[in-house]
């Protein structure tokens, strides 16, 4: 009885929190007249009711079954009748609520991937170089190429692309890239570089001779780039007094200044951003004489793929025909004006003779067209 009076008394504690021993013995059934009760139960006579009995050492069946204090128990109620303890119960004891830091799943890491947006555009024959980078996977990265890159590139294993692209174009990079995950994993793709053709001024150097105190036509020509193009003196440079230089490029006017001229001219294209250079060209001035007189010293450069055309100038009029050589792929003469032009097919230098003939006189003189 002894023990059954302190389980009472502690399930009553942790209900009520009060250090009085009230317990609500109502549930249990009351004890007969002479005192009997059921098997397994016994009369506490104060209080005229059945309690279960306690063995030493043993629970009190039907004590520990009070919904009450079962419900109490399970939600946390030891600390005197307040609410459930929300992360700041007794070391040890799991805290509900924050969450352990350490155990949460960080959740599937990243595919390892190329990023292809880096590659910044280049240009032909001028000096490139770029930082590859990756995502995913787990760092540090190591980059190879899986093929032979464009000629004049070269890629290290830390993703540095550098060197000088011999062609303009959009060139293609067979890249992989493996991380430190074990076991490694890899990704590869074909990285697209655009290469813009190197803007040059192509001459025709030096420019056709000048006729003392006679009209005097010439054009000045640029490759690469993006046409159309626009055409400058540069600055403190001077033409032969009487000779103007048109924005396409076009130079005209009539000059008496004797000797070769030698001036620098500034040529920009029309890409986003522009591509500006200069060339230095010269203009000789030559007297009258009778006849057809060949005035071309030179033609312009040309470039693969490139429209061409170019108008050899001569003192007079006649027919022009190709004497010795022959012209690059893809250029034709005009016999009748004297106009190479067309669209190179083939890079080199291609050497020719043109000659001019009227009905009395004919002349000629040999090129050489050098195509990129």
């Amino acid at each position: 009885m002894r023990k059954l009076l302190a389980a009472l008394m502690s399930a009553t504690l942790l209900a009520a929190g009060a250090c009085t021993f009230a317990p609500d013995l109502s549930r249990f059934a009351a004890c007969d007249g002479p005192g009997g009760c059921p098997s397994g139960t016994s009369c506490l006579a104060s209080e005229n009711r059945c309690l279960p009995a306690c063995g030493e050492g043993g629970r009190c069946d039907g004590l520990d079954e009070d919904p009450d204090t079962n419900a109490e128990t399970d939600a946390g109620t030891a600390d005197g009748g307040e609410g459930a303890d929300a992360g700041t119960g007794p070391v040890g004891d799991p805290d509900a609520g924050e969450a352990d830091a350490g155990s949460e799943d960080a959740g599937p890491v990243e595919p390892l991937a190329l990023e292809s947006s880096v590659l910044t555009e280049g240009i032909e024959s001028v000096a490139y170089s770029a930082q590859l980078q990756a995502r995913g996977g787990t760092p540090p990265y190591q980059f190879t190429a899986t093929a032979q890159l464009p000629t004049g590139l070269a890629l290290d294993t830390a993703g540095r692309i550098s060197g000088t692209p011999t062609r303009a174009g959009e060139l293609v990079l067979p890249v992989e890239v493996s991380d430190r995950s074990v076991p490694t994993k890899r990704a590869s793709a074909s990285l697209r570089l655009p290469v813009r053709p190197l803007l040059r001024v192509a001459g025709p150097e030096p420019l056709a001779d000048a006729v003392n105190n006679r009209a005097y036509a010439e054009r000045i020509s640029a490759t690469g780039g993006k046409a159309p193009y626009s055409f400058a003196l540069a600055p403190r440079q001077s033409l032969p007094a009487g000779l103007t230089l048109a924005a396409n490029g076009t130079l005209g006017g009539t000059t008496t200044q004797a000797g070769r001229t030698e001036f620098t001219v500034v040529v920009t294209d029309s890409d986003t951003p522009p591509q500006t250079t200069t060339g230095t060209l010269s203009i000789t001035l030559t007297e009258a004489g009778l006849g057809l007189k060949v005035l071309s010293r030179a033609v312009p450069g040309g470039r693969v793929g490139s429209d061409y055309s170019y108008t050899v100038r001569v003192s007079g009029t006649g027919t022009w025909s190709l004497k010795d050589g022959a012209l690059p792929p893809g250029i034709l003469l005009d016999t009748g004006n004297g106009v190479l032009s067309g669209k190179p097919m083939t890079q080199g230098d291609f050497t020719f003779r043109l000659g001019v003939a009227d009905l009395l006189f004919s002349d000629e003189r040999a090129y050489t067209l050098h195509v990129d």
